[in-house]
């Protein structure tokens, strides 16, 4: 996600991006690539004080798991006057700010089609935000497509087990689809193509037409038909009880890393 925030911003224009990248071969390939701006000093930390100074906006892009170690760092050594924004899975936003010792952030869960200025991203500040500020976490976001606000925490966690991780769900889909139409006896190249057209072609149809997921799917399934005889041996073996559980736990694990 921090590549895709890198090229995105990089893309819009106007932007001037810095990063600080511990492993020195993915800091050189983000420079040769994006044009990204990177310090030439080798230890992360000192790479993050030479950069921080110079910077207005502030992304954690990072491993939730690396905060707390990274977050000692930091801690004091932040202008409260920049803007700072996390897409820590679970990180709470009086965590990121008691950590830091900042007075206000701003948390976003992205996803990965963020990559192509397709996903979707959903946040909340720690306080309220001037209007400048609020313009400028929008700007940045919506480079990597959509973004809604939210006035509820709780939103973010929610959304991380839908639009996060969704993409991982509908891959896994997909992925067995083309498995199994390579098993009837399709080629590869024709089976990938036809299920990630299907996708598309489905998503759109979706987002254009002003009908339910439930309307669109009745649409398409005659009765006695193949999609109903599809979609009736999917149900039985219960695939909406499995796909609710998966959401649920991956909520549920959102909870447990912003409670550790």
């Amino acid at each position: 996600m921090g590549e895709a925030f890198a090229f995105s911003l990089i893309k819009s224009g106007n932007n001037d991006v810095f990063v600080a990248e511990p492993d020195s071969e993915r800091r050189q390939y983000l420079n040769l690539k994006l044009n990204v701006n990177i310090s030439k000093k080798l230890d992360v930390y000192d790479q993050i004080n030479e950069l921080l100074p110079i910077t207005d906006t502030i992304i954690l892009c990072i491993k939730p798991q690396l905060f707390p170690e990274i977050s000692k760092r930091l801690k004091g050594i932040i202008d409260q006057k920049k803007l700072v924004i996390s897409i820590l899975a679970g990180t709470k936003l009086n965590k990121i700010c008691e950590s830091l010792q900042i007075d206000n952030a701003v948390r976003a869960m992205p996803n990965t089609p963020g990559q192509i200025g397709k996903g979707i991203s959903i946040w909340k500040s720690q306080k309220p935000l001037s209007a400048n500020e609020e313009n400028q976490v929008a700007k940045i976001l919506e480079c990597l497509g959509i973004a809604i606000k939210t006035d509820k925490e709780a939103d973010i966690d929610k959304a991380t087990a839908i639009s996060g991780s969704g993409p991982g769900y509908l891959f896994l889909i997909m992925e067995i689809m083309e498995d199994i139409g390579i098993e009837l006896g399709l080629s590869k190249e024709v089976v990938k193509k036809l299920v990630i057209e299907t996708f598309v072609g489905s998503s759109i149809l979706a987002k254009e037409k002003d009908k339910s997921f439930k309307e669109l799917r009745e649409e398409v399934t005659s009765p006695n038909g193949t999609t109903d005889s599809g979609i009736k041996e999917m149900m039985k073996n219960k695939l909406d009880l499995s796909i609710k559980s998966g959401i649920i736990k991956a909520h549920e694990k959102s909870i447990e890393i912003s409670n550790d």
